[in-house]
């Protein structure tokens, strides 16, 4: 079983927190748009802001959050990317599953909320806090240590 570092994982929520603050800034401002009704759209909405927060995240955990580990940064910036896409992926899913729940008549108040799209904009925010935990062990075990070939052999070192 993996052991939470906790000094770290709160450093990564964190430089996390500040990338998903322009994630969602960025998801919510473009959902004002009433653009969410598009399945298409609203998977290249929460896309865009992914990768705005991708950025933010990477630079902040690369210098607050894990240590060097010996590797370049543009070989942490391949498995960062990489991991990224994985994360969002798992984050499309959430997302969509949480559309379809909130579509049950149990959630039908949430049509009934004084804004746009409250279903998909609180199906954003569920994807966020759901895939928070394997995006900070992905970036431990991945990104910054040493890659997805040295994945099962070392881990992370993280900054004292």
């Amino acid at each position: 079983m993996l052991a939470l570092p906790v000094v770290a994982f709160g450093r990564y929520l964190v430089s996390a927190g500040a990338a998903t603050v322009v994630d969602v800034a960025l998801v919510q401002l473009l959902l004002a748009l009433s653009l969410a009704a598009n399945p298409l759209a609203y998977a290249g909405i929460i896309a865009l802001g992914a990768l705005a927060g991708m950025a933010v995240n990477f630079l902040l955990s690369r210098r607050f959050v894990f240590a060097a580990h010996g590797r370049a940064a543009h070989r942490q910036i391949v498995s960062f990317v990489l991991v990224s896409l994985s994360t969002l992926a798992l984050r499309l899913l959430v997302a969509f599953a949480l559309v379809r729940l909130f579509a049950l008549p149990l959630f039908g108040w949430l049509g009934t909320l004084p804004i746009d799209a409250a279903p998909e904009r609180l199906a954003h925010l569920g994807a966020v806090a759901v895939v928070t935990l394997y995006s900070f062990f992905a970036h431990k075990h991945v990104s910054f240590a040493g890659g997805i070939r040295a994945l099962f052999s070392s881990k992370a070192a993280v900054r004292p």
